[in-house]
């Protein structure tokens, strides 16, 4: 009995609505993401049980398992090879079986003969580039239509946003352990800096020495008859000596009481010395100056510590700005994610609503791309997706916005373009892709377009899931009008 083709659309879009969901999902620990993402794919391929593994050193991990009333329990560890997984692994794609003793493959497997699990539908959770573990739901019964290219692409999405969380998390804890670190360097800074002993010193109005403290002696290494002979002056970095004279002529003059300065002092051994150095004035009972009181506290410590905290704070600034790009860029094109693409959207349509000028919204999708995979293998789909990211880049202009939805799916936002520039850039682009080099096979994209020109004034700004619609449809024509084409949303 053939489906509906509307049943097959409510399908299609009730099972989007779910991925949203769960894409958009926060979770408080691992156990409640797994169970979601399980019940969901349950009810998504209809199938009894559901696992989250891990992959690791040869073995199978359970991480979560669902129902939890099977014989297996989450912790559970097994030889790789006795799992149907050890051939999702093996091949690096999905696995899509629906009766595994007539699959060549699983038949005679070791967990079809322990099992006896008849349908399989299995995909790789990578993180970092690496296969992490896998998603896989399994049914002792055999199904009655084969998967869908659907329920693939989907399964897919699952695991790779399951991937993106682990990723996330491992970055995460990273910048708290850098962070962590930092505070520790601060913290053992502060001890060091208010336990040090503060030299003292009197020093007359024409910078000799008249009484130095042991700190003062231990600081500059000089003894207290030797010091007393000379003065400040000889021991001061000569870079710094000119601002320390025109503080003290300042202080002489009335202009000022005290000051602070840092200032570099030469040791008796050569060594320069950096000093937070501190002065008053003390006056007799005519407020006729006398002498200065000098403060000098040893902060080459703090100037170490700075120049290692100034490291620090560029090493978090560097792992900031890469959480930030990998909240906003796909890891394997390097374009525009989705969550970049809908703030991009959202800025357009406001800026829309108030110039009228047209906005454009090009998909792309490549042609029969499982297929690709299947034929050649997920690192040459990877390989594709790149060529055809950087055809998309190339496309498009400064202003334009390019992103990956997911899977072989693309967005291209077009500013300023009306139907005729949106069609325009879809030729440009289905020409660039016929002239890809270095690809196993040629690929082909199906496109859809749709353009929006407001009324100048209007209060209500149109949504952008109506513009991604209108073009997602467009999309969905030229796929059934034979692909390798373009349509664009009337």
């Amino acid at each position: 009995m053939t489906v509906p083709q509307t049943s097959k659309l409510d399908d299609l879009t009730n099972r989007f609505r779910e991925f949203h969901r769960l894409s958009l999902g926060h979770y408080e620990s691992y156990t409640k993401l797994y169970s979601d993402y399980l019940r969901t794919g349950m009810r998504f391929f209809e199938m009894p049980i559901g696992i989250v593994s891990r992959i690791s050193d040869g073995q199978y991990i359970i991480l979560a398992i669902e129902p939890e009333t099977m014989s297996l329990a989450s912790g559970d560890a097994m030889p790789l090879g006795e799992t149907y997984c050890s051939v999702v692994v093996d091949r690096e794609v999905t696995v899509a079986v629906s009766h595994a003793g007539q699959d060549a493959a699983l038949c005679g497997h070791p967990a079809y003969r322990e099992m006896q699990l008849e349908a399989y539908l299995a995909t790789p959770i990578r993180v970092n580039g690496e296969i992490y573990g896998t998603l896989n739901f399994s049914s002792p019964a055999a199904r009655k239509l084969p998967f869908h290219d659907t329920d693939v692409e989907l399964v897919e999405l699952m695991a790779g946003r399951i991937g993106q969380i682990i990723e996330q998390d491992q970055l995460d804890r990273e910048r708290q352990r850098a962070m962590s670190q930092l505070r520790e360097n601060t913290a053992l800074f502060e001890s060091a800096f208010e336990h040090a002993a503060i030299g003292m010193a009197l020093v007359s109005l024409e910078g000799r020495w008249l009484r130095v403290n042991n700190a003062a002696i231990e600081l500059l290494g000089y003894s207290e008859t030797e010091l007393l002979t000379i003065d400040f002056q000889a021991l001061t970095h000569p870079d710094d000596l000119d601002k320390d004279l025109e503080l003290l002529r300042e202080m002489l003059a009335g202009e000022r009481d005290t000051y602070r300065m840092e200032k570099r002092y030469f040791h008796k051994n050569g060594q320069e010395i950096w000093a937070l150095l501190s002065v008053s004035m003390v006056r007799d009972e005519n407020s006729k100056p006398e002498y200065f009181v000098s403060q000098i506290q040893d902060i080459s410590a703090q100037k170490r510590a700075e120049t290692e905290l100034l490291h620090r704070q560029k090493q978090l600034e560097a792992l900031n700005d890469r959480l930030e790009q990998l909240s906003t860029t796909d890891p394997l094109t390097q374009l525009n994610n989705r969550r970049a693409l809908e703030a991009r959207l959202h800025e357009e349509l406001s800026r829309n609503k108030r110039t009228g000028e047209p906005l454009s919204l090009l998909i792309v999708d490549v042609d029969h791309f499982k297929r690709y995979n299947d034929t050649y293998g997920h690192p040459e789909g990877d390989l594709a997706l790149r060529a055809l990211a950087a055809a998309l880049s190339d496309v498009s202009r400064t202003n334009d916005t390019v992103a990956r939805l997911g899977g072989e799916e693309f967005v291209l936002l077009l500013p300023h373009t009306d139907e005729a520039g949106c069609c325009a850039v879809a030729m440009r682009l289905a020409q660039l892709v016929s002239r890809l080099e270095g690809l196993r096979a040629a690929i082909t994209v199906s496109t859809g377009g749709a353009t929006l020109v407001p009324a100048i004034g209007s209060t209500r700004i149109p949504t952008a899931d109506s513009l991604m619609r209108r073009a997602d449809e467009a999309l969905y024509r030229a796929k059934q009008e034979g692909r390798n084409r373009h349509c664009q949303a009337p």
